[in-house]
């Protein structure tokens, strides 16, 4: 098997697993954590905290070349935000509208790279974002009627963040990746603690299990 396809199917397994993130929030096994405290989002950062936690265990094995550099603040902390607005969002709207919210990131990177770093505009782009525009605003037509905005609030958020980790990962193509996912996830795992120590919700043995394969 050549690079070529090595990579494109790597990417294959990255987007199913990668989508398996609304199956493990809506999940009936952490039905008794809260979703929302004072209004708060709580049950989607506690599973982003252990999520992560988990995803740096695995990961932590196959870190080469690790360095620390300021350039890498941006990344990790965008990319903790991401977390915690993409699991909010997933536990307190649809599957649906979360994972489609998020992925208006390719909008915001042409935007960002067009205003901000001055990137040239190809034709297509133009389809590009009229496509993300037209898909959010059909699904915020919906679900902003009578409903609590928080959700849907949270899913653009997520789509933002999402563009703003690629675009860090653009700037750290040099560094190893699986250092740099790696630090993601331990920084976010960290950044959360404080929140878990907060509530004191801890998983039992199965709900352990279900987020060990989350992770």
């Amino acid at each position: 098997m050549n690079d070529k396809t090595a990579g494109r199917l790597l990417i294959l397994v990255a987007a199913v697993m990668w989508s398996t993130s609304g199956l493990f929030a809506k999940a009936p096994l952490f039905a008794d954590w809260p979703l929302q405290v004072a209004g708060l989002p709580v049950r989607g950062p506690l599973l982003a905290f252990w999520r992560a936690m988990f995803a740096s265990l695995v990961l932590l094995p196959f870190v080469r070349r690790p360095r620390w550099t300021w350039k890498l603040a941006p990344m990790v902390l965008t990319y903790a935000v991401m977390n915690y607005t993409f699991l909010a969002a997933l536990t307190l709207t649809t599957e649906a509208n979360a994972i489609w919210l998020q992925h208006t990131a390719p909008a915001w990177i042409f935007l960002i790279g067009v205003f901000a770093f001055h990137e040239p505009v190809h034709p297509r782009d133009g389809w590009l974002l009229g496509c993300c525009l037209a898909g959010v605003g059909l699904i915020l037509n919906f679900e902003l009627s009578g409903q609590a905005p928080l959700g849907i609030v949270l899913g653009l958020l997520g789509g933002v963040t999402y563009a703003g980790v690629v675009l860090s990962l653009r700037h750290l193509r040099d560094e190893n990746g699986a250092w740099l996912v790696f630090l993601n996830n331990l920084t976010t795992a960290v950044l959360f603690l404080p929140l878990v120590l907060q509530h004191e919700i801890w998983p039992t043995g199965k709900q352990t299990l279900a987020l060990s394969v989350f992770g």
